[in-house]
Parts: structure tokens; C-alpha cells; sequence
């Protein structure tokens, strides 16, 4: 390689770069993964190379290619081009995608995201795994589109909390500000726990995602998009640059780190013969989910069959810290077959077994197993004849509590009376009038009728809108803008067909005021601290619109959510926003689908 000044700037930036970030203190975690990206060639015994053509919503073509990466100077280097591939233009980037998987526990990624121009888009998440039915969610530590000085740190989660909805509402998207390093390094880190997902920027936590039992062993990302919106290319060939990924984890005691062992990840969306997170192998047709008379919740694991039949489904768990755990199921089985069992093998040590006995009753069966390497594969086998049959649900694989405590009862995996969306239920978000913001789903706020409800303290007395899913043009839509006489507009409609309800006397700076807004056939209702206080009927416009993404927040037309991607919109639609970006604090944001 031709050795220039800018060359010999980058290896002393690499050189001087500190490793020795470390995650939050106090919370017990042990590094069980580091990726520093030494040597001359990526480890492909750790990472595959991301090859593919990524295409859609009309603005997104780029190519990803293994010869656009490269390791040098410890580093994972991403290279952008715009080259001629079979006489035809292309934009070109690439990546690579653990060959692991990694569960609860504390991700962080130093990069240097390529900013200068337009089209490029870099990310650090992590979805999927090496078993292709292992979609549960993705998380984005950052998504960061060149030029745009805002990460997206997203949750979505592919699995419906409601079998009517057309598609899952994201659960968690928040677009924050950022800035470098002095050093010319970004550190992004996540910590994803069974509580949600705490989002890090160069150690300052600045985002949230609440959302409990979200539990799933997936692969990790490092990967730089080209051909995302308008590219400029005049600064190609250019680079995404990984300087290293680290996983660490800790302890869970009384919670179970194996992912869907009540069987309701499928719900109606994946095929029952396919149990999400599990390999099924045997005879085909003879393991299924099957919904109804479960001993939790609504749906159980079955293996049996017609005809002679050997099944068996089986999950790995690796990166997991070692030590002794509890893996325990409860079963039913009509008796009689060759083997029935549950196992627990590939922990360091030798297999342990318990026999899945006849019972009519569900019946709680246990067994210790002790993981010395990190990892351990759990499998349920049934070798019978046909009409013998084996159902088992909830299982868990945990770590006991001190002193025989016995681990909380899970709550309903489904809640039917649930918002269609939440967010801030633990401790309010606050939002400083910069570029802040939070986006929700097009479904989510869309119907006939709607309810919008949250907590709000104003930091100031202004014309500011806290929340809002309003398109541009059309007959339908809503906002809520608080006013600076301390008064509250419930708008139907679109920005530029509306109808406004006006409620006084909503809101003081500093003070909490529970806000709720509902709209249903035509009468939208406001209430403050549980009272009503101003209704009006006969309003023409409506809340269907399904075409805009909602925001809290910054609800100005700097941004806009296009598919996956954050795109800045014009100068000129810009300069003509008069909206005042939200100051203060939003909790207990929640909306459904219906007046409640």
C-alpha cells in the first residue's frame, strides 16, 4: 500500500486509541468474548463475511462484497466504493457477522463510522443466528447514516403481542445526538438484560428500551452500507473502521437464559413445526407447537406421531457464564416409548439425563448441571411408537437464587388490555430541545379510534409538541401540542388538514400533569389528571392514516423514518418548520388502537 501523510496520521490515531474501556461498574460482568482484529486476514473461525445485495423502499441498492473487507493496523476495515461490477455501476460496502451467538449481557464496539458524504450507512447490531428459525429481535447499538450526526439506537422485535396486528410496532427507536472522541473514535456499547436494553455513547448511557422477558442467543454485526438514499461519492474510496468488539457477561440467578422455553415466540406468524430458537430433527411431522392446555400461557412443545417416530429438539447456549445451574421443564406423556428425556450435554462435564415419565397431569421434572466451557446444548428426545406422544412446556435453564429462594412467577406472555405501544414505564425520558427524539410505528395511533396518555413536565411554557404522527397532507393523523398560555391542542387530521381541539389550563413548567387524549367516531375527549376537561364532536378528519411514522420529542421535519433508516430531509423543508423542539420529561407514554 502507497504510503501517504494521511496513511501515517491513521496508524497513530490506531496506535494511540485506549482499550481499556470497561462496562458499568458494579454490575459483575466478566469478558467472555474479545474480537481486536490482530493479524493480517479476519478470523473466520469467529466471523463470516457479509455478501449479499441490500435493496428497498425504493432508495436503497448497495452490493456487499468480501473484497470491500479487509484487517490491518488491528483493525476491521469496511471499504465504499462506487466501481463498475459487469459493466453496470455499483455501490459497494460489506461487513461481517459472528459465527457466534451471544445472549444477556454487555456489547461494545469501538468504530470510526465513515461520515463525510451522503449514502453511506454503519451499524453495530446484532439478529439472528446460526439457526435459520432464530429471528427474535434486533438490536441496534447504532445505525449511523453518513452526514447525519445521530445514531439510532432501535428495538425491534419480531414477534407480535397480538395475533390481529398486521405487524410488530417498534418497541424502542430512539435517535440521539453524537460526536466523536477527541481520539477520532466512536464507543458504542448496549446492555441487554431480561429487563430491556440500555443504549451507551462513549459511556453515557442515552437511551432505553423497556420490554421484560425478551430472551433470544443471536449473532452479532459490524457492517457499512452504500447506496442508502442519495449517494456523493466524491469522497470514494473511503472506510468504516471496527477497532474491536468485547462481550461480557454476569449472573441471572432465578432467571432462565434459555430463550422461548414456553413455546409462544410462534404464535401465528412462524411455523409450529418449526419451535423459534430450537432444532428439530427425526422424524418430520412429529414435533409441533401446539396451541391450548398448556401449563403456561397458551402454547406447549409436542412430539409424537402416526406412525413409528424419533425426534428430537435441541438449543445451544454458548458465551455463558460457567457454574452450577438448574434446568428444569414440566411434562405430560402418555407413556410406553423406547426413550423420553431430557438433556443437557456439551457443558464441559458429562451428559446429565432425566426420563419424562407417564402422567396425565403435568408434571415438574429437574435435574442439576454443572457448565465449565462457556456453553451447553439442552435436547428433548422421544423415540416411541405411533399414538405414544411426549408434551412438555416452560422450561428453564438458571441459575438458583441464594438461600432456596424461589425464582418470581412470570407474568402473562401475552396481555391482551397492553397498549399497542409503551415506553418510559420505569422513569421518564428527558428531552433537552436538541435533536433528540423518538419514533413509533405506523400502526400504532391508527384506527377509528385511539388513545394517547403520558405524564409530561414541561421544562418551559411553549408552543412545543411532545408527541405526535402527523403526515404532511391528507384527512387523517394526530398530534398533541402543549401551548404557551399552558394550554393543550388534541389535533385531528393531517398538517395540513386538521381540526384542532383546544383544552386551558393543561400544564405549569416543573409540575407533572397525566395527560390523555382519545378520539373515537368523530368525538375527540382531553383529560388532565383523570378529569375531563374538554370534548367536541363532529370532527370530519380521522386518526387512520398509516403512512406516517410517529416521533416524541424533536417533532420537526429535520428527519424522517424511511423503512429502516433515519434520512435528514431538504434545506429547504427545514427552514419553512416553525416547531418548537420538546423541553422536559415524558413517562408512562402509552397508546392503543381503541378509546379506553
Amino acid at each position: 500500500m502507497k504510503t501517504t501523510l494521511l496513511n501515517v496520521i491513521s496508524l497513530v490515531l490506531l496506535a494511540s486509541v485506549s482499550l481499556n474501556a470497561q462496562p458499568p461498574v458494579n454490575k459483575g460482568y466478566t469478558l467472555l468474548f474479545s474480537e481486536d482484529f490482530a493479524g493480517n486476514s479476519v478470523n473466520e473461525t469467529n466471523w463470516r463475511y457479509r455478501i449479499d445485495r441490500r435493496t428497498g423502499y425504493g432508495y436503497m441498492d448497495g452490493l456487499n462484497l468480501k473484497e470491500n473487507v479487509y484487517v490491518n493496523d488491528s483493525a476491521l476495515h469496511v471499504v465504499l466504493k462506487r466501481e463498475l461490477i459487469n459493466g453496470k455501476p455499483e455501490n459497494t460496502g460489506g461487513g461481517i457477522i459472528s459465527k457466534h451467538n451471544f445472549g444477556y449481557g454487555y456489547y461494545e464496539c469501538l468504530s470510526k463510522p465513515f461520515m463525510a458524504g451522503h449514502g453511506v450507512h454503519s451499524s453495530f447490531w446484532q439478529r439472528g443466528g446460526a439457526n435459520p428459525n432464530n429471528n427474535i429481535f434486533e438490536i441496534d447499538s447504532y445505525e449511523i447514516d453518513a452526514g447525519t450526526w445521530v445514531a439510532t439506537n432501535n428495538l425491534y422485535v419480531d414477534l407480535a403481542p397480538d395475533k390481529t396486528m398486521k405487524y410488530t410496532p417498534w418497541p424502542h427507536r430512539a435517535q440521539v445526538p453524537f460526536t466523536f472522541r477527541p481520539d477520532g473514535w466512536f464507543l458504542d456499547a448496549y446492555e441487554f438484560t431480561p429487563e430491556g436494553v440500555i443504549f451507551y455513547d462513549n459511556g453515557k448511557v442515552v437511551a432505553k428500551a423497556e420490554y421484560p422477558e425478551l430472551n433470544a442467543h443471536q449473532t452479532v454485526w459490524l457492517t457499512a452500507l452504500n447506496g442508502v438514499g442519495k449517494v456523493d461519492s466524491t469522497a470514494f474510496p473511503a472506510e468504516t473502521v471496527y477497532k474491536y468488539f468485547r462481550y461480557y457477561a454476569k449472573d441471572y440467578p432465578g432467571v432462565t437464559i434459555l430463550p422461548n422455553g414456553n413455546f409462544e415466540y410462534n404464535l401465528n406468524r412462524t411455523d409450529f413445526s418449526k419451535p423459534v430458537c430450537w432444532a428439530p430433527s427425526g422424524t418430520e411431522g412429529a414435533v409441533n407447537v401446539i396451541a391450548g392446555d398448556a401449563f403456561r400461557d397458551g402454547h406447549k412443545l409436542r412430539i409424537g406421531h402416526t406412525s413409528r417416530h424419533t425426534a428430537t429438539v435441541s438449543q445451544s447456549l454458548e458465551y455463558i457464564m460457567n457454574g452450577s445451574y438448574q434446568l428444569t421443564a414440566h411434562v405430560r406423556s402418555s407413556g410406553g416409548q423406547k426413550a423420553a428425556t431430557l438433556r443437557a450435554y456439551g457443558s464441559g462435564g458429562k451428559e446429565t439425563s432425566v426420563t419424562i415419565p407417564k402422567a396425565d397431569r403435568w408434571t415438574t421434572i429437574s435435574i442439576p448441571v454443572q457448565v465449565s466451557n462457556n456453553a451447553v446444548t439442552i435436547a428433548v428426545t422421544a423415540d416411541g411408537e405411533a399414538g405414544q406422544w411426549v408434551e412438555i412446556d416452560d422450561i428453564t435453564f438458571m441459575k438458583p437464587l441464594p438461600n432456596g429462594q424461589q425464582p418470581a412467577k412470570p407474568g402473562p406472555y401475552l396481555k391482551p388490555e397492553a397498549p399497542v405501544w409503551q415506553l418510559a414505564i420505569r422513569e421518564p425520558i428527558e428531552f433537552t430541545g436538541d435533536q433528540k427524539f423518538y419514533f413509533f410505528d405506523r400502526n400504532v395511533g391508527f384506527g377509528d379510534s385511539i388513545t394517547v396518555a403520558f405524564d409530561v413536565n414541561a421544562a418551559e411554557q411553549a408552543n412545543m409538541v411532545p408527541i405526535a404522527r402527523l403526515p404532511k397532507t391528507g384527512n387523517a393523523g394526530w398530534a398533541i401540542q402543549l401551548k404557551e398560555d399552558g394550554g393543550l391542542i388534541f389535533r385531528i387530521g393531517s398538517a395540513g388538514n386538521h381540526h384542532d381541539v383546544v383544552a386551558g389550563g393543561m400544564y405549569k413548567p416543573g409540575q407533572v400533569v397525566s395527560v390523555k387524549c382519545v378520539f373515537r367516531n368523530g368525538t375527540a375527549s382531553v383529560y388532565r389528571n383523570g378529569t375531563l376537561v374538554k370534548t367536541e364532536s363532529g370532527i370530519t378528519q380521522t386518526t387512520s392514516d398509516a403512512t406516517a411514522a410517529g416521533r416524541l420529542g424533536t417533532v420537526g421535519p429535520a428527519f424522517e423514518a424511511v423503512g429502516d433508516v433515519v434520512m435528514e430531509v431538504s434545506k429547504s423543508e427545514r427552514e419553512t418548520a416553525r416547531m418548537k423542539n420538546f423541553r422536559g420529561t415524558l413517562q408512562h407514554v402509552k397508546i392503543y388502537n381503541k378509546a379506553k
